[in-house]
């Protein structure tokens, strides 16, 4: 038999003028309710928890505090120093306890080694509401709260020049574990970039709708780039259908019934050898656009060169999407990597999402083996693109897993 654990860490940073130093660090492993995200589409990953009303909590030293006391002022809304309030400190894990040839044994999600869990961040919002209940947000909540330093970046600096320089003397926090690391996934230039008047977490939503290049957090490491995914850390992990798949909705698509294409563009600004009136140098501008389509289970892609005043064919019948390569310096590197992105996508197999237990722990970026005994031929390896987790008093723990594209 699996006993759900579930353990939930707040250290108390915000501090309140005239009040107490806030410097407890509360612990509790019940909830009525808990959900959070692991996703890079999402920008920020968020939890929501939910306690009641009579929890008690224990602090660093042990000591048990009744979290809905007389006097216990919850979020900021009296006088009283608060025990939870935004921009606290959160961590969560879960596992199950079993027994196997008479030993006990825990499963769960924080790993020692790395120092990771299943969900680390600040708290955003604390309710009013009974039973207790407060939001988070991963660490782009503190890179919202961080103004960006004025910048202009010359056209041959790097997407880890820019990062770095924006992180570099930014103190994100009291406690050791909170200093960023950064992982450039991708490695590529913009041309001129300027930044300022706006947060660090403003100029990397600037950056995936400009260039496509995203940022999301693992732990504390912030990964940038076109290739969301680190193949070095992924993990693979199986599941089959009739067993630890609770429930599904997965489609399964037949590449001959697809049609798919991208729209890539990108624009090159190369210089004159004029100079301005200012000393900069000037610079003119070529934009370089093509549609590459995969259709009916051929392997082979049509391309359409957009020219100045005309539009790409209708997209009937398909999916497209519009990409930005900031590396491609001409069309035929266009060409190539947009037909590299269109083939993940283009292949016989499932898409969508199952439901499976709190354990294996999956992880956005890991692989899924999905085994069908009925049908085997639908047997596939695929690329995870995000994971819900949620917890509940009746339902136990559930990992709500969104597959990306069909590996082998």
């Amino acid at each position: 038999m699996l006993r759900v654990q579930t353990s939930i860490s707040i250290y108390q940073v915000t501090q309140i003028v005239g009040q107490s130093a806030r410097n407890k660090t509360i612990s509790f492993n019940f909830v009525n309710e808990l959900t959070c995200s692991d996703s890079w589409r999402d920008f920020t990953n968020d939890a929501k928890i939910v306690v009641p009303k009579n929890l008690y909590v224990k602090d660093k030293n042990n000591k048990t505090i009744a979290i809905n006391g007389t006097n216990q002022n919850i979020g900021g809304f009296s006088d009283s120093t608060p025990l939870l309030m935004r921009g606290d400190k959160v961590t969560i894990d879960w596992g199950y306890k079993y027994f196997k040839n008479g030993v006990e044994i825990f499963e769960g999600t924080y790993d020692p080694k790395n120092n990771t869990h299943l969900f680390q961040g600040y708290i955003s919002e604390v309710t009013s509401k009974k039973p207790i209940e407060f939001k988070c947000e991963d660490n782009f909540w503190k890179l919202k709260q961080a103004p960006a330093p004025i910048h202009t970046f010359r056209a041959t600096d790097s997407l880890e020049t820019i990062i770095n320089f924006m992180l570099a003397n930014y103190n994100i926090g009291k406690y050791p574990d909170d200093q960023f690391t950064f992982n450039p996934i991708t490695t590529t230039t913009f041309g001129e970039f300027r930044i300022g008047n706006e947060t660090i977490a403003e100029v990397l939503g600037r950056l995936r709708k400009d260039y496509h290049f995203e940022s999301y957090f693992v732990g504390n490491e912030l990964r940038c780039g076109v290739s969301v995914y680190n193949e070095a850390t992924a993990k693979t992990h199986t599941f089959t259908f009739q067993k630890d798949i609770i429930s599904d909705e997965l489609d399964y698509r037949r590449k001959e019934d697809m049609k798919v294409s991208i729209a890539a563009s990108n624009k090159i600004e190369q210089e004159t050898g004029a100079i301005t009136k200012d000393g900069h140098a000037k610079t003119k501008c070529q934009r370089l656009e093509v549609l590459v389509t995969l259709r009916n289970g051929s392997d082979t892609p049509e391309y359409f060169i957009k020219q100045k005043g005309k539009d790409y064919p209708p997209n009937i019948g398909g999916e497209r999407s519009t990409l930005t390569y900031p590396g491609a310096k001409s069309i035929s590197d266009l060409e190539a990597l947009a037909l590299a992105e269109l083939i993940k996508y283009y292949y016989t197999g499932f898409k969508g999402h199952f439901t499976t237990f709190g354990m294996p722990y999956v992880q956005v970026g890991d692989n899924v083996k999905l085994i069908d005994p009925v049908l085997p031929e639908r047997n596939g390896l695929y690329k995870v693109r995000a994971v819900d987790y949620s917890c509940t008093v009746t339902g136990g723990l559930r990992q709500k897993i969104q597959i990306d594209y069909l590996i082998v």
